[in-house]
This record gives C-alpha cells, structure tokens and sequence, in this order.
C-alpha cells in the first residue's frame, strides 16, 4: 500500500476531494442554467427559476444582462477546466438560440 510510505498520496487526495467539490458547484450551476431556457420562455420565468436579481429596465436590456451571465457562467466553467472548449461552445450555442427567440416575440 503506497498510503503508508508517502505523505504526498495524502495530498493530492485532499486536493481532489476540494476540486471535485469545486467542479460539482459548477457543473451544477450550468445545468441549472440549461434547465431554466429548456423549459421557460420568458426572460423573467428563468430569472424567477435561477434566483437571479438584475437591474429594473426593459425586457430586451434585461435579456442581454442575462445572456451573457449565462455566457460568463460558461467561461468559468470553461476556465477553471471542468468542461471542454467544444462543449462551452455548444451551450454558449444553446444560449445564444434562445436568447434570439425572446427577442423575436
């Protein structure tokens, strides 16, 4: 058993228990996310779903505040190596697809 011999196997175990932790906030908040636009149609029903809180205006300003949250978001994701390039893509994509559909109504 290497357990008992080196002091590093301990280490890296405590850094991953911290980074899957770390990755499981951010997975999280990015299905919440994907969730929110698959199933509501309006800016204000997701903002209700996400619990988030924007500055008052109109519904096209507050589309584009929470569009590129939702972008922000993935960017995080991204950054801090928890998914892929191609598949920040793909969900920045996804935003992008129904953000033009509120706006179109």
């Amino acid at each position: 058993m290497p357990y008992k011999k080196h002091r590093s196997v301990f280490k890296r175990m405590r850094q991953n228990e911290k980074r899957r932790e770390r990755n499981r906030v951010i997975r999280g908040s990015m299905r919440a996310i994907l969730r929110a636009i698959k199933t509501q149609s309006s800016v204000d029903d997701v903002l209700k779903k996400l619990s988030w809180k924007i500055p008052a205006g109109k519904e096209q300003e507050s589309s584009k505040w929470l569009t590129a949250k939702m972008y922000s978001n993935m960017d995080k994701a991204l950054k801090k190596g928890v998914i892929h390039r191609n598949k920040a893509a793909r969900h920045k994509a996804q935003i992008a697809k129904w953000a033009n559909k509120i706006m179109a109504e």
